[in-house]
């Protein structure tokens, strides 16, 4: 706990949760065009993550009367070198004093006290003063994840797929292994580079906004070729949203025309299911996945800009 004149830097604790969603909501529902009203709840369930510490990972700084008014994360990953994703977050009622620099410049020196070299931030492209803040402080952009939306009015009329390309529900319970060797062997060689574990796919599966019905498995001869997973949001309305968070083939089977039959496949499950709109985030320079998406009139909406930061080995460890 640090004193910073009339407000208090502190760990993050396990009774932030609601504070910290209004802190987010406050700051989101100002610009945002997408916003939607995010709750603790969801924010507990996306920090119950087996990487991630709370105490540790999580910055917050309060006002002398109590009221969250900034807060910072850092989630690193155990790659060589370490690679480690920052957030700061500031109150509009409490910028412009100093306290986005004290939270990022507290996440920097822990981050590299762990041993990190390169940190990134992601910034939406509607935040002009956000992307000043993170290139004052030596942040140089890298890529960008473009927002892409799509109004589910109607079921979209499939093509003619191969007689023995089917669909299915995966368990995410009792088929973890094929969950994990799908998403690896799609993923390893693609501009995310989205390796994960058993542990992140079960905190992913434990998720509020997880929609199990929409864990959909794609086979081919009753071969595993492809899966898509889905969230679900809503801004507290019907307009229920689905956010799809992977679609993806193997790499021998692209080019066929099955990647098109899963996009399919979740958005006509999905409107089903009595969602509204899809939304999607697809690296800038996939073009082959933005084609596809844009063949089925996905419109981006904006772009979420990453930027990086190298820095200097200092060579201390926490003890």
């Amino acid at each position: 706990m640090r004193a910073l004149n009339t407000f208090l830097l502190e760990a993050g604790n396990d009774a932030m949760f609601d504070d910290y969603a209004a802190l987010y909501n406050a700051i989101d529902s100002l610009d945002n065009p997408d916003h939607v009203r995010i709750s603790g709840n969801y924010f507990r369930s996306s920090f119950s993550h087996p990487d991630i510490e709370v105490g540790r990972d999580i910055v917050l700084i309060h006002s002398s009367e109590g009221t969250l008014v900034a807060a910072g994360t850092i989630f690193s990953q155990k790659t060589s070198p370490m690679n480690s994703s920052v957030t700061v977050q500031v109150h509009p009622d409490f910028r412009n004093r100093g306290l986005g620099s004290l939270v990022l410049e507290h996440l920097i020196e822990s981050g590299k006290k762990r041993g990190a070299t390169i940190f990134e931030c992601r910034i939406p492209n509607f935040r002009a003063d956000a992307i000043s803040f993170v290139e004052f402080h030596g942040f140089k952009y890298n890529y960008s994840w473009i927002k892409m939306r799509l109004e589910l009015s109607k079921p979209l009329e499939p093509e003619d797929n191969p007689r023995d390309l089917k669909f299915r529900v995966l368990d995410s319970k009792r088929e973890l292994k094929t969950w994990l060797t799908l998403h690896n062997e799609i993923y390893k060689d693609g501009v995310d580079n989205d390796v994960t574990t058993i542990s992140r796919l079960k905190a992913q599966a434990k998720h509020i906004n997880f929609d199990p019905n929409l864990l959909v498995i794609c086979e081919l001869n009753d071969i595993p070729i492809g899966i898509s997973s889905g969230w679900s949001s809503n801004n507290g309305t019907d307009n229920k949203g689905l956010q799809i968070q992977g679609l993806g083939i193997l790499s021998k089977y692209r080019q066929r025309g099955f990647g098109q039959a899963l996009l399919v496949e979740i958005l006509n499950r999905a409107f089903r299911s009595g969602y509204k709109f899809a939304e999607l985030v697809v690296h800038n320079a996939n073009d082959a996945a933005i084609g596809l998406y844009e063949k089925f009139e996905f419109h981006e909406r904006y772009r979420h800009l990453w930027y990086k930061r190298e820095s200097p080995h200092c060579g201390a460890h926490l003890g």
